[in-house]
């Protein structure tokens, strides 16, 4: 079943093309009114193809727009998480701890911000820039840390 979903596009044109030469043979349409007969049928046919092209394709947005908010959702209520533990170190922390986890939270409410302006549209914007095409690539390299992204900054000594 999965072959003929993944090539849909190609079986309803191939069955769209043999309803059109079908259609009038088998009605029995005479030599006179065929191509008129026929021109008719590749509209209809025509038309449903675009509706139901367009519900395809309206539909795979709307799943791809809602995995995209369920992501925004785990990974938002992760950093909540994360913001809910320092809360508790903050707590107990010197003065200068205090400083760093400042900083940490102002990150975390910037991670917020950029997780709140997730959506499918930057999503297509950054794939198609440059630096969305190095990242991908980065990504699909084999990593140090098994599979998992190196949030490490590695810096160079220089001896």
């Amino acid at each position: 079943m999965h072959w003929f979903l993944r090539y849909l596009e190609l079986w309803l044109s191939a069955l769209g093309v043999a309803v059109i030469l079908l259609v009038p043979a088998v009605v029995g349409v005479s030599r006179d009114n065929y191509w008129y007969v026929t021109a008719l049928v590749a509209i209809v046919v025509g038309v449903v193809h675009g509706l139901i092209f367009w519900s395809v394709h309206h539909r795979q947005r709307l799943v791809r727009e809602r995995t995209v908010a369920q992501v925004r959702a785990m990974l938002r209520d992760d950093v909540h998480k994360q913001v809910a533990a320092l809360l508790t170190m903050d707590a107990r922390a010197t003065d200068r701890q205090r400083q760093q986890l400042d900083g940490v939270f102002d990150s975390m409410i910037l991670l917020d911000h950029l997780l709140e302006s997730l959506s499918t549209e930057r999503l297509r914007t950054w794939t198609g820039s440059e630096e969305g095409r190095v990242e991908i690539e980065k990504g699909n390299r084999p990593t140090r840390t098994g599979g998992r992204p190196d949030l490490h900054v590695h810096r160079d000594s220089k001896n």
